[in-house]
């Protein structure tokens, strides 16, 4: 199993380049196929009046159409030196529809993760959580800070979900590329979902990983999954995303949130 078919969502904002070449490292170990999703949102060219009615701006849309054609032509000339196949998906709607609706057949979506939501292009949590929450292609929520992808470390968190068993399924080629894996269990799962369970399922697939089972103690879940990251340093982080179990709560809050604000490195997650 690879990962033949990695989306990426394209635009002008200051995370691309980041997400950009994590794509691309990917692409570059599984011989994949990079698709670039460029979202065309309607209403960026749509102003409203006091009394309800809506005009389309043809200015603006001009304006942007030459900016995405520049953007293209930069990263088309990119891609070229790279010698990887690529294509251009352009939607128009919402940037969540343009994702969502093309990465359905994709194996990996890529996306940047950002503390503020209304950056040019929609970029933030608030975006990643709306994609991840209405596909079933997982999504690697990359920070900007984060400029390439390394596969040596890998953590997975689990918590006996439905939602962390789906993570750990899309993140196997990732998985089997890794040096080094560790699940870490803060509080227990459910019996009759161990985390013995996941050992043993990845084992039948060729990937060994050790089991780090942390006491919560005084602090939170977070706080201590967090804690056991950064102690381990993992090259980025499987977690699945609105979790039924002891960790449930709505996307991004909580313990999901909170690990995304702090821990730094990519993380896939899937739900």
């Amino acid at each position: 199993m690879a990962m033949k078919s990695i989306m990426v969502h394209a635009g002008s904002d200051s995370g691309f380049e980041g997400r950009l070449q994590v794509a691309l490292d990917l692409a570059r170990r599984f011989n994949g196929h990079l698709s670039l999703i460029l979202p065309r949102p309607p209403q960026d060219y749509v102003a409203f009046d006091m009394f309800g009615g809506a005009h389309f701006i043809s200015e603006a849309f001009d304006a942007a159409e030459k900016e995405r054609a520049k953007m293209q032509a930069g990263v088309d000339a990119h891609l070229k030196v790279e010698g990887l196949p690529w294509d251009w998906q352009i939607f128009d709607g919402t940037i969540v529809d343009a994702l969502v609706n093309a990465a359905r057949l994709g194996d990996i979506l890529v996306m940047s993760l950002d503390d503020t939501a209304a950056r040019v292009g929609g970029q933030g949590r608030a975006l990643v959580s709306d994609v991840v929450t209405a596909s079933r292609t997982p999504v690697l929520a990359v920070p900007l800070s984060c400029k390439s992808l390394s596969f040596d470390r890998a953590m997975v968190a689990y918590d006996g979900g439905f939602e962390a068993a789906n993570a750990v399924r899309a993140a196997r080629p990732l998985l089997a590329e890794a040096s080094a894996v560790r699940i870490a269990e803060v509080e227990a799962a459910p019996d009759e979902f161990p985390v013995t369970d996941v050992a043993a399922y990845l084992s039948r697939h060729g990937v060994n990983a050790e089991i780090a089972v942390a006491a919560k103690g005084d602090v939170s879940i977070e706080e201590r999954l967090l804690a056991e990251a950064k102690d381990w340093r993992p090259d980025y982080l499987v977690m699945g995303a609105y979790g039924h179990g002891r960790w449930r709560e709505a996307i991004f809050g909580g313990v999901t949130r909170f690990l995304l604000a702090e821990i730094g490195v990519p993380v896939l997650l899937a739900h």
